[in-house]
């Protein structure tokens, strides 16, 4: 393909300025009460866990803090350290309204998304209307509207035609492009999507080799040039990036985390290409999902799309469009997990795969590869409408079309429990209709010589693409009030919320496991009760501590606690468990919304324990055992056994204690040397200091915190420092910088076009 845009034809109506209005105003006309703020996008993750943490974010700088640490989930977790907390759009988000702020730049998102994809589809060589077509087969897609309950695979779907697009350019002809591939590179990085960027540079180092092949580029220079903007790329991240693999590499996840491959493809997924309910299920909400695998509940291409881009390949027959099939076939075999045997070759080539979860992201690159190929096919139909180009397209519809109506017929015949076949089969014909109806439409666009109705029948093709698209799974992008994430629903029920510090919430494991699994059929009610519940991250709108949260990456130590309070089966605690961890309130096992009070639990620092020594095996059943008793006694690891020197329970008062989010001040009299307890995660960048003086943090009671302090009248601090940020913060600027030289001193884009045009 061309890498160059084509000099645009001036009677072309499909230009980039009316790409982008007629964008916008779909966008818009399909989510007009989002644009609004009126509505919000809640669904899982999104609601319960990423709009939660960007109000905290806001919170805390509206009150002049950086939030390394938050303190009010999971006893205390890095939060800035977080893969994604330093995307830009972050920030800017939590600098406007919430919630509108978010969803608004979700949309904003796919709008950058469906224009990356006009750029690169016509710096390929197709004209307008394929690019535009396959702007929107992008934008609205199975995968790109499931991902609206995971926003940020939303922004890195925006950023990925974009990297795909400068990149290419970069190894081509240099220049500023170095800069460009840089920082959007780095940008799709920040979103924290680490499977869908690592797919995105290895289908790039494919493209790379087979231009390098053809003899399209040369080595050293296109090496050179791809290099400098990896290097780049990876400056630019270092502040986010440097913080993470710190925090990974002291985190829960390993090589082997979830190594079940966990919500893979179903075996019979690829006929949900085609027929989109095909062994679905039907939620009580109204949502459609497949069997055992619930993160995308769609990665439906479009019919028609598919259809055109099996085309594409037959027609183009180059070596880049051969490299997209292979590559998207790959990727869907590859989403089968364990079953379609080539997942697990990968984690044994690559077992670092294996930090990652659910093989069905697999699917996320497809939805940019496939419609890339169906505007080839598009390009042929408009621009070599010969009868070749039509039997070829005439063909491809009828396979589809066969392959569709014979799913259908071994769904009725073979129907799972919770199969919705009348659903099903009226679904798939409605795919049918309009895939004929496309494709009537396309190939008629060769005959018309009047422009107008040419324009008119391009519409009705977008048009009916969009009718596919967003028909084909109803419930897909659903929403709710976006009264709904308003904070304060705990100080509206209640008037003493715990402190900072002093008290926290705690989810019992039953109510834990019971909203995990609720089945209230309507949305709002289903997500009022999560709030009462304070469920996941929901307590960060209320501003409550709390035991338990939802953080993708939480210390390992303290994961082996929550694992076993929370998910091992016949596991219990007793009171003192509770005593310690400062749970003031706890919700009835019965009732997650009910929240019942305790008046016996102590506050996050306390002193004064006698020190036992133990594995950690051995302390996890001591402070989950019903006599553990937190007030006098502390279980320290048999490391520490040399630097503590208290052997038994002391008398030691604490006073003037100051919780912040990075810092915690108290001062202590004790009368002999004493240990000091907090019940707060362990975590590594923490230091303590007694009298402004560095001494040793001390792992105790298996995941939390203790200081030795002498006998007299001592402040403690304990500060939460991370260097790697700092050092990761001047890599960032530094390269910045760099980018910034780059643009200066390199000519225009446009002068490297006319001088790759007239070679």
């Amino acid at each position: 393909m061309n890498p160059v845009a084509p000099v645009p034809d001036a009677n072309e109506f499909w230009t980039p300025r009316r790409f982008l209005l007629v964008l916008v105003a779909v966008v818009l006309a399909v989510f007009p009460k989002v644009a609004l703020g009126l509505t919000t996008f809640f669904f899982r993750d999104s609601g319960a866990l990423g709009f939660p943490g960007t109000f905290y974010f806001q919170q805390s700088l509206a009150h002049g803090e950086l939030p390394l640490w938050n303190p009010y989930s999971h006893c205390g977790v890095p939060f800035l350290a977080q893969m994604g907390t330093w995307y830009p759009g972050n920030f800017l988000c939590a600098l406007l309204p919430l919630p509108w702020s978010v969803n608004f730049f979700l949309l904003v998102h796919l709008i950058l998304g469906g224009c990356g994809m006009y750029a690169l589809a016509r710096r390929w060589g197709t004209d307008g209307f394929a690019a535009s077509f396959t702007g929107f087969a992008f934008v609205f897609n199975g995968v790109a509207l499931s991902c609206f309950q995971w926003s940020n695979y939303i922004a890195s779907l925006g950023w990925l035609p974009w990297v795909v697009l400068a990149v290419t350019a970069a190894w081509r002809h240099g220049g500023r492009w170095l800069a460009i591939a840089a920082i959007v590179s780095a940008l799709q990085v920040l979103t924290g999507t680490p499977e869908l960027t690592l797919l995105v540079w290895l289908f790039l180092a494919a493209l790379w080799l087979t231009e390098l092949f053809s003899g399209t580029i040369k080595f050293w220079i296109s090496a050179r040039r791809a290099a400098v903007v990896i290097l780049l790329a990876a400056g630019i991240t270092m502040v986010q990036m440097l913080p993470f693999f710190d925090l990974l590499a002291h985190s829960q996840r390993d090589t082997n985390y979830d190594n079940h491959s966990r919500w893979a493809m179903p075996i019979w997924g690829w006929a949900n290409l085609i027929v989109p309910l095909f062994h679905n299920y039907l939620s009580p909400q109204g949502n459609w999902f497949q069997h055992d695998q619930d993160f995308l509940m769609s990665y439906y291409p479009g019919l028609g799309v598919l259809a055109l881009a099996f085309a594409g390949v037959w027609l183009a027959r180059s070596r880049m469009s051969l490299l997209i099939a292979a590559t998207t076939l790959s990727c869907w075999v590859l989403a089968l997990g364990e079953a379609g045997h080539l997942y697990p070759l990968a984690k044994k080539v690559f077992p670092w795969i294996g930090i990652a979860r659910f093989p069905v992201k697999f699917t996320t690159l497809t939805s940019f590869l496939v419609p890339l190929l169906a505007a080839w096919a598009i390009q042929k139909i408009q621009t070599n409408p010969d009868a070749r180009t039509r039997r070829s397209v005439i063909f491809s519809g009828g396979l589809f079309f066969t392959i569709a109506a014979g799913l259908v017929f071994f769904a009725r015949q073979n129907p799972l429990p919770y199969d919705e076949i009348s659903a099903m089969t009226a679904n798939a014909i409605t795919r049918v209709v309009l895939l004929l109806v496309l494709f009537a439409a396309l190939l008629s666009l060769a005959k018309i010589k009047k422009p107008r109705t040419k324009v008119f029948i391009q519409f009705v093709a977008l048009g009916i693409l969009l009718a596919d698209l967003l028909t084909h799974s109803p419930g897909v992008v659903p929403t709710l009030p976006s009264s709904v994430l308003a904070p304060g629903i705990w100080q509206a029920q209640r008037k003493a919320p715990p402190a900072l510090g002093f008290g926290r919430i705690m989810d019992s494991p039953q109510a834990e496991q019971q909203m995990l699994f609720s089945y209230v059929r309507d949305p709002q009610l289903d997500f009022l009760g999560h709030r009462l519940a304070e469920w996941y991250n929901l307590n960060l709108l209320d501003s409550l501590p709390k035991v338990n949260g939802a953080v993708t990456l939480r210390p390992a130590y303290f994961d082996l606690v929550e694992q076993r309070i929370y998910f091992t089966p016949g596991a219990s605690f007793g009171g003192g468990f509770a005593d310690f961890v400062s749970a003031a309130w706890i919700s009835d096992p019965a009732n997650p919304a009910k929240w019942i009070a305790r008046t016996n639990f102590l506050p996050v620092l306390t002193a004064g324990q006698k020190p036992e020594f133990k594995n950690d095996s051995q302390a996890l059943d001591a402070i989950t055992d019903k006599n553990f008793n937190p007030r006098t006694e502390v279980f320290l690891p048999e490391s520490a056994r040399t630097s503590v020197t208290v052997s038994n329970q002391t008398r030691c008062d604490v006073s003037n204690v100051h919780f912040g989010q990075n810092q915690v001040v108290a001062e202590v009299n004790a009368t002999e040397p004493s240990l000091v307890v907090l019940s707060q995660s362990y975590y590594h960048l923490w230091r303590a200091e007694v009298d402004g003086a560095r001494v040793s943090l001390l792992r105790a009671n298996v995941a939390f915190q203790a200081v030795q302090v002498p006998a007299g009248k001592h402040e403690i601090k304990l500060i939460y420092r991370d260097q790697n940020l700092l050092i990761g913060a001047a890599i960032s600027v530094f390269s910045i910088l760099i980018c910034t030289v780059i643009w200066r001193r390199q000519p225009p884009l446009e002068k490297l076009d006319r001088a790759n045009l007239s070679d």
